[in-house]
């Protein structure tokens, strides 16, 4: 199995939504322990109403508790998290899958919990590599055997960025969340 490791330096990760510093000498500011960008403090509580894939809309009434993007310069695709809290004390789990891959549609998952333990663990329970939408033309007949090996690694490799990217993002917000 091939692997891809993705090494960053310690320093500010703006990248994957995380606006504080992962270094113990300099504090985060106010705004970053709470997990919330600035632009996204004033619209924090209200009414939200989340697509899902495959589902009617999700609507409730509540606060954002966090959200991350793992949107980057170059990436075909990325996943953003957020977490919310429901007016009824539930909590709502939100993965989107965007990116030149998906078009306009995207991915949207969303559940909801009674327990905050069991939205971080659907989150830290989902597969990227279901995400990835594979461009192989399987109905082309005229697919030469080096052409599909061709296609097969392309995928390989934009499975193996799904995993990587997700993974970051994921440990990004759960950094954010255990801060706040």
């Amino acid at each position: 199995m091939n692997v891809i490791n993705v090494h960053e330096p310690i320093g500010v990760y703006e990248a994957y939504g995380v606006e504080e510093p992962v270094s113990l000498r300099d504090p985060a500011p106010s705004f970053a322990r709470a997990g919330l960008a600035r632009s996204e403090r004033q619209a924090a509580s209200g009414s939200f109403t989340l697509r899902r894939s495959g589902a009617r809309p999700l609507a409730f009434n509540g606060r954002l508790l966090s959200r991350h993007s793992g949107e980057r310069a170059g990436a075909a695709q990325w996943h953003e998290l957020s977490l919310y809290e429901t007016e009824e004390g539930r909590f709502v789990a939100d993965i989107r899958v965007l990116g030149e891959t998906h078009g306009n549609a995207g991915q949207f998952h969303v559940e909801t919990f009674n327990e905050l333990e069991d939205a971080l663990r659907f989150f830290e329970n989902h597969d990227a590599r279901r995400d990835v939408v594979s461009d192989i033309p399987i109905e082309d007949a005229g697919l030469s055997p080096a052409e599909l090996m061709v296609h097969a690694a392309t995928l390989k490799v934009r499975v193996a960025e799904a995993q990587s990217g997700y993974r970051a993002v994921l440990s990004a917000f759960l950094t954010a969340m255990h801060r706040h």
